[in-house]
């Protein structure tokens, strides 16, 4: 049992440090896409866009929520598609692109009031209601789709919107806006504590077994 011990906490203490030292990376890149310059996604090509690049602009359009994770039967964040807008060939709105959204619970109510909103003006035929009453201002950042962010998207655009697998592939956009303003600083120093913990268990462990205690 005392050869267990030692074991596990040698395990641990290797697990928590590379957590840790994984934290510190991930709050140094965010602490750095912080500080740069945001983009206004409605400015720039969809197709230039990098990993934890610094986004801020008003939210004017969305479509519906496509994937949302729950807990104890309650719905705990949504993600919801972002239609990338613009004037086609015939003067007509078309999408070039989709993009997610990460909605946190507290924010549903706003996000459900603009998806409304959009599809009130995407389905008008009298062009009298106005566009983007009910924008949102936005100060995040871009994160990469996970496996399930892609999938959720895909089966997204081509059941409700139509389009071919193919075509889903070409239009999503690889990234995800995150808006909970996560802090660099603050995934910093929670990393600094887990690598100090592991450290701590790692070192306990070897003189442990050193010492044949």
């Amino acid at each position: 049992m005392a050869f267990l011990s030692k074991t596990r906490s040698l395990v641990m203490g290797i697990g928590l440090t590379i957590i840790g030292i994984g934290c510190m990376i991930y709050g140094l890149i965010m602490g750095i896409s912080a500080r740069t310059a945001p983009v206004d996604l409605y400015e720039v090509d969809w197709n230039t866009l990098k990993p934890y690049q610094h986004v801020e602009f008003d939210l004017d359009f969305i479509a519906d929520c496509y994937m949302y994770y729950e807990r104890d039967g309650k719905e705990t964040s949504r993600f919801y598609a972002v239609p990338n807008l613009y004037a086609n060939e015939d003067g007509y709105v078309d999408v070039n692109h989709f993009m997610g959204i990460a909605v946190a619970q507290k924010d549903f109510a706003q996000y459900e009031k603009l998806a409304d909103s959009s599809y009130e003006w995407w389905s008008d035929e009298t062009g009298s209601v106005e566009f983007g009453k009910d924008a949102i201002h936005i100060d995040g950042y871009l994160r990469k789709m996970s496996s399930k962010d892609k999938e959720y998207m895909k089966k997204y655009m081509t059941e409700d919107w139509g389009y071919s697998d193919s075509e889903a592939d070409e239009m999503m956009t690889k990234y995800v806006i995150m808006t909970n303003g996560a802090s660099g600083g603050g995934i910093l120093a929670a990393g600094a504590i887990v690598m100090v913990m592991g450290l701590g268990l790692l070192v306990s462990a070897v003189i442990r077994i050193v010492k044949g205690n």
